[in-house]
């Protein structure tokens, strides 16, 4: 556990400032059995014997649990007031500048009395946020924190500081950074930690304890008993726990529960082999040879959303999708970035879906924003391909753009599986693609074949399926109050128009073409053609499309 690392950075002759970031804000098991906050253990657990230890944070200022450690503090304010023609004997201050100051002065006292002195401060990244390292008041702080930790005598005797920070993207760089200050990262709690967690509460015996232990990977151990206090079955506490992670992510993340099994997808079996088999390794635990990550392309309206959720379902993984964690505000969307790691690396087994992640993850050359999508993509590229997270973080690109994707992202050791979904390529296909749409929708098929009804020669995608049927369901529901039949359906047909992009599809297709990497996934028509001849042609279509 994190506090023996503590222990030894805080030993004689090491560190005298550790900066502990993370999961800061949670309650921990300690020693005794008990829970406490990360401030309590640190009293009890690590500056244990000490003289004084003092907490501060700019809502209660300086403070103190022990009574007669704040009657020494209150005494020695006395002197401080005489010296520096001060009140705050009286009045203690609040605001970071003098409460550092008074630290500092309460520190050197305690050294030239060979006492031991310790200070917890909270909230360090209000304190000495990033991005305010121009203003007077934050180089003041900075520099005094930067002394306190090159200080040799304070390395020597026993005066340390503990600061608390959640994400240190947050924080001022020159102190995030500073090569005197050692870092302590919190994880969430793992497993064990959290049976361990759940028999202190004495809420379930031993074997609910282990199952409950493995459903709630990813929460707190405050998030851990609040579910304790809300009984129900898997699927409830399933839901809490969605809840409670939405929740902390405040719109950075959306976690899905897929519905539809991989049967459910029409079409595309080559892909769907593939999957179902990488979904049977991960419910076998066989997770050692899985890829990191899969590019799924295609044109528009393949269904790339859909047969990843379908994916999800079939190997039981929850479904996460990041939504909007970028931030007009300095450093705010690296913090945003830390805190979807964190809970990602916690609440694996996870299928990671970025749809049209040509848009979305940008690429290293990126500029206008000061560097920060420089650092974004740079930091999921790295993610990415941490070997330690395979077959516990599994990513899923989607887009109809692969070109568009840097190499770096869709190479070997990231998204190295590149599968390809086509527009239904015969009319067997299309029969295939009608049903398992109606499947989705819970729609008696209103005809046969639905071929017979459509228009000769063009193309129709599952999206184009699932409007017609949409459309044709609502009609008849509102005229008739029954589901859609063959009158309705032709009807809705006959007056369905939808935006056609020759050009575009073509393009999307054949970079798919390029793309994938199974062969036998790629349909017959395109087989034949030569790799010139495919690069040929799609920079054709790049010139066409660019002088529109």
């Amino acid at each position: 556990m994190f506090v023996e690392q503590a222990k030894q950075l805080f030993a004689p002759g090491r560190y005298s400032v550790v900066l502990f970031s993370g999961n800061v804000r949670d309650l921990y098991l300690g020693h005794d059995g008990s829970f406490a906050t990360l401030a309590e253990l640190l009293r009890r657990e690590v500056f244990a014997g000490f003289d004084t230890v003092a907490e501060y944070d700019p809502q209660a200022g300086i403070h103190f649990a022990d009574s007669r450690q704040r009657e020494a503090y209150l005494r020695a304010l006395s002197g401080y007031d005489a010296y520096h023609k001060t009140n705050f004997a009286q009045n203690p201050p609040r605001e970071p500048v003098p409460a550092f100051s008074i630290l500092d002065n309460f520190a050197r006292l305690h050294l030239l009395d060979k006492k031991s002195f310790a200070a917890i401060i909270h909230y360090l990244d209000h304190i000495i946020p990033a991005g305010f390292s121009h203003s007077h008041e934050s180089r003041y702080l900075a520099i005094a924190i930067d002394k306190w930790a090159q200080h040799p005598e304070f390395r020597r005797q026993q005066i340390r500081f503990a600061l608390l920070c959640p994400e240190t993207a947050r924080l001022d760089s020159f102190i995030a950074k500073n090569p005197f200050i050692e870092h302590i990262t919190i994880p969430r709690p793992d497993r064990s930690q959290r049976q361990a967690a759940i028999a202190a509460s004495k809420k379930l015996p031993t074997p609910d304890a282990e199952k409950m232990a493995e459903l709630t990977a990813g929460l707190t151990t405050r998030q851990l008993l609040e579910v304790l206090d809300q009984p129900g079955d898997a699927l409830r506490l399933r839901a809490i726990k969605r809840e409670l992670i939405s929740n902390e992510c405040r719109g950075l993340l959306e976690i899905v529960e897929p519905k539809h099994s991989l049967e459910a997808v029409a079409g595309h079996d080559k892909v769907k082999e593939i999957l179902a088999q990488a979904a049977e390794a991960i419910r076998r635990g066989r997770t050692r040879y899985l890829p990191m990550g899969f590019l799924i392309c295609g044109p528009v309206g393949t269904g790339k959303t859909f047969i990843t959720e379908c994916f999800a379902h079939d190997a039981a993984l929850p479904v996460v999708k990041f939504l909007n964690f970028r931030s007009q505000w300095v450093g705010e969307t690296e913090a945003n970035l830390e805190k979807i790691f964190s809970i990602l690396k916690s609440i694996y087994p996870v299928a990671v879906v970025i749809d049209e992640a040509d848009a979305f993850l940008g690429h290293r050359d990126m500029q206008g924003d000061s560097g920060v999508s420089m650092r974004v993509f740079a930091a999921l590229a790295s993610l990415m391909s941490d070997t330690t997270y395979r077959g516990k973080i599994l990513w899923f690109l989607m887009t109809s753009r692969p070109d568009l994707l840097p190499v770096d992202i869709k190479r070997q050791g990231r998204a190295e599986e590149h599968l390809a979904l086509f527009h239904p390529q015969n009319e067997a296909e299309l029969e295939a693609l009608y049903r398992s749409v109606c499947h989705k929708l819970k729609l008696a098929p209103p005809v046969e074949r639905i071929s017979d009804y459509l228009q000769k020669g063009r193309t129709y995608s599952g999206a184009d399926l699932e409007a017609i049927l949409t459309r044709a369901a609502l009609a008849a529901e509102v005229r008739h109050g029954a589901a859609p039949d063959r009158g309705t359906l032709s009807q809705v047909i006959r007056s369905f128009r939808s935006p056609e992009y020759p050009l575009a599809i073509e393009l999307q297709t054949l970079v798919a073409v390029r793309e994938c990497t199974h062969e036998d996934m790629v349909p017959e028509r395109y087989r034949t053609l030569a790799p010139d001849a495919i690069e040929s042609r799609i920079n054709e279509l790049l010139a066409m499309l660019r002088q529109r």
